[in-house]
């Protein structure tokens, strides 16, 4: 039950749920846990919806390794939750926040919960979704999310707000044009 309340008030962006979370030695074990849900939601709905794109396009639905597909999801999950942490992190310690790693990805990973909703639709615009819609329900959701992570982050990295704030920019910045060259 304790995790059903620390979720709920990470969801309604208590800052301070973080710091208690750590003294109890929590943070690693609702990190992980976190994390893996959103691999797992994300791994299946891209191998439902990817099933669905295949079958369209003549491919049997034997040939689709389902297990390996959310294996998949999984490891993206925490491959980015790494990649965020780290960019975070440098920013952060850039402007004088938390000289150690680990708080801001454990936060990050705690955070992970507000994609869970968004992991489908992710799932849905990659296989060409374009219904209206479902993209402004997706862009709320990332709003929302990205409103958990900065206060998990802010909880970890202990800046001001205009520095949390000139962080926050910086990362999205940075990520948006990592990602503009990637594509």
């Amino acid at each position: 039950m304790a995790y059903v309340n620390d979720l709920n008030r990470v969801m309604r962006l208590d800052g301070r749920i973080y710091t208690e979370m750590m003294e109890r030695g929590r943070s690693l074990r609702y990190s992980v846990i976190n994390v893996a849900v959103l691999g797992l939601i994300y791994g299946f709905a891209s191998l439902h919806f990817s099933s669905e794109v295949l079958a369209r396009s003549g491919v049997a639905d034997g040939h689709i390794n389902g297990v390996l597909v959310v294996m998949v999801g999984v490891s993206v999950a925490f491959l980015l939750q790494g990649a965020t942490a780290l960019f975070i992190w440098v920013f952060c310690r850039a402007l004088g926040g938390c000289p150690h790693f680990m708080p801001p990805y454990l936060n990050l990973g705690i955070a992970a919960a507000a994609l869970w909703p968004l992991a489908p639709l992710v799932a849905m615009i990659q296989v060409g979704a374009s219904d209206t819609v479902i993209q402004i329900i997706a862009l709320a959701m990332v709003a929302y999310a990205l409103a958990v992570g900065y206060v998990a982050v802010q909880a970890a990295a202990s800046l001001s707000r205009p520095k949390m704030m000139l962080c926050a920019v910086a990362t999205v910045f940075y990520i948006g044009c990592f990602l503009y060259l990637w594509t």
